[in-house]
């Protein structure tokens, strides 16, 4: 636990930790509603899918991107290395599951991609996210590998590919409510309210990473 005195809560604290509730409603409703959607029925083919890369990426992986977020009150009392040996057990579950959904829908069509929006999003998604885990492997043994590697620019390279990634990932999420027919039954109101708490959660998930890699960028400039 860290061992730092308490300070004095800011607005900007308040505010923060506010929009970090909200966002954990966000991801809490999609991933519960999809959990639910595809668990209750055979879960295979496309509900595989579905679930995999909802649980990976929605759910995992956005909560491993705001360990390091300051109004983070899961993480908030935990030193840095606490934060990190979390945020790195959360991408490596939920980038492995996520890839491993996607893995499934290639099998499943052939190693062809649909001319779909969702499809190739999804595709880009995956290959980034492979990048993306393999970067931060690199990140988290920076410092054995400093005289090789940059530490600063390495982990620059990280942040920017894992925010990619993630975004992507979310706007494939995005248009699969529409493109991929699990939602048919569920009336373009429910699947329009799913469009909205979604792209909700990918804003507020990447102030984290938008703010950690302006500090980098300026860090790289000095």
């Amino acid at each position: 636990m860290s061992d730092d005195k308490t300070k004095p809560t800011s607005v900007l604290q308040h505010i923060e930790s506010a929009l970090y509730v909200i966002n954990q409603l966000c991801i809490g409703f999609v991933t519960i509603w999809i959990s639910w959607t595809c668990l209750r029925q055979d879960l295979s083919g496309i509900r595989l899918h579905a679930w995999l890369v909802t649980f990976g990426f929605v759910f995992l992986m956005a909560e491993g991107m705001m360990c390091f977020y300051d109004g983070s009150w899961l993480t908030v009392r935990y030193s840095r290395n606490y934060k990190t040996a979390f945020h790195v057990v959360l991408q490596i579950l939920g980038g492995g599951m996520g890839v491993a959904g996607c893995l499934i829908q290639l099998i499943r069509d052939d190693w062809s991609i649909s001319v779909t929006l969702h499809a190739r999003l999804g595709f880009a998604a995956f290959v980034l996210c492979l990048i993306s885990l393999l970067s931060g492997l690199v990140a988290f043994l920076a410092r054995c590998l400093s005289r090789t590697i940059s530490p600063l620019v390495n982990k620059t390279f990280h942040v920017v590919l894992s925010f990619t990634a993630f975004v992507i990932a979310m706007m494939a999420q995005f248009y699969g409510y529409t493109q991929t027919g699990i939602f048919r039954g569920q009336g373009q109101d429910f699947v329009v309210l799913m469009q909205v708490v979604t792209m909700v959660l990918m804003v507020l998930t990447s102030i984290g990473a938008i703010k950690s890699l302006y500090q980098k960028i300026g860090s790289l400039a000095s």
